[in-house]
């Protein structure tokens, strides 16, 4: 997460205003990534966009398998 921070050109990470910019900005570039696919975003926004590549899909993480179906679900109920 470091990284992507410096990527979004961060100075402070704990900043609210920047951390959602930045959050946003990288949830953006993962949907044009995954041709609007929101559970391969998503996943590759938990578990970095290799592990989706490398799985073809959502990769196999429990963690990332629970971070997926919580928030599919949550921008469902919308």
């Amino acid at each position: 997460m470091p990284a992507t921070a410096a990527a979004c050109g961060i100075d402070d990470p704990f900043d609210p205003t920047e951390n959602v910019e930045c959050g946003a900005g990288y949830l953006h570039q993962l949907l044009r990534r995954f041709h609007g696919n929101a559970t391969l975003a998503v996943a590759a926004y938990n578990a970095g966009p290799g592990a989706v590549d490398r799985y073809h899909g959502v990769p196999p993480y429990a963690e990332t398998r629970a971070y997926v179906a919580r928030v599919i679900a949550a921008y469902r109920s919308y």
